[in-house]
């Protein structure tokens, strides 16, 4: 919450003063990545609460605390930061930055510390917030963490099941709404970012049994609610992203394969910054 809150505060002041004077205002990227992505190492520490094991590389006689599992309090306030982290309202740039950030020039080519894009030449916001939300729920959906969350809730029946992190990630993004346009879009990309990550979740040969089960069942859940939302849905948009969203879910339940979804955009580059 913390370091969301120093983010939110430099980009409300971020300014074409970030560069030199005479410099190029597309280099306005080069010192909002890391800025936009300040949070990317906190969600990562975050998401171990989540799942999380709390022990010491103890040796036999020592007098060390023995393992033990993180609270469920903590491992559900772990979980609401790790949404707020991708809700469009934390992933949203201002008008005012992006009204500032032109097109690169030729002699200032596109690198692996910008944002990657698909919008050619101008700068692309929903990548930065696909990028942002793939940070989030690398961590969050990592196998391995689903299937402590699996263990943990069998041995301890106050602790955060699977299914209920599916169910509040879904709820979260693919069943939220929101009137602003620009929200709604950066929430589309997040709703589709989640589904790649769910699909290849369930696909995961490596992953436990019950893991990859508990997920395949979420996703024909979503698959139900969508196709119920889709006769009242009047925003055309949103009409099309939930038909698409069921036309990927039903291909995945057909062929089981996670390669057949839109490739996710890979951030920009982490360590050692």
């Amino acid at each position: 919450q913390r370091t969301l809150d120093i983010r939110r505060i430099a980009l409300s002041s971020f300014s074409e003063k970030r560069i030199p004077l005479n410099s190029p205002l597309a280099t306005l990227e080069e010192v909002l990545v890391p800025l936009y992505l300040f949070h990317r190492y906190q969600v990562e520490a975050t998401a171990t609460v989540l799942g999380g094991l709390l022990y010491n590389h103890r040796l036999r006689g020592d007098v060390q605390k023995n393992c033990e599992m993180v609270p469920a309090q903590e491992q559900r306030r772990a979980l609401s930061m790790l949404l707020k982290s991708i809700h469009p309202e934390t992933l949203a740039i201002s008008e005012g930055i992006l009204r500032l950030i032109a097109a690169r020039p030729p002699d200032y080519p596109q690198h692996n510390d910008l944002f990657p894009g698909r919008t050619g030449l101008p700068f692309d916001p929903l990548a930065a917030a696909e990028t942002a939300s793939v940070i989030t729920l690398d961590a969050l959906l990592h196998p391995d963490r689903a299937a402590r969350i699996v263990e943990y809730s069998s041995r301890s029946g106050d602790l955060p099941t699977l299914g209920e992190v599916l169910d509040k990630t879904i709820a979260w993004t693919w069943k939220s709404r929101h009137e602003n346009r620009y929200h709604a879009a950066i929430q589309r990309v997040v709703d589709d970012v989640l589904l790649g990550h769910l699909v290849r979740l369930a696909a995961n040969e490596k992953a436990a049994s019950q893991v990859r089960a508990t997920t395949y069942l979420k996703l024909v859940e979503l698959k139900d609610w969508l196709r119920g939302r889709l006769a009242t849905e009047t925003c055309q948009e949103q009409k099309a992203h939930f038909l698409y969203g069921m036309a990927q879910i039903a291909k995945f339940e057909t062929d089981m394969e996670a390669d057949k979804l839109t490739l996710a955009l890979k951030p920009p580059q982490g360590p050692p910054i």
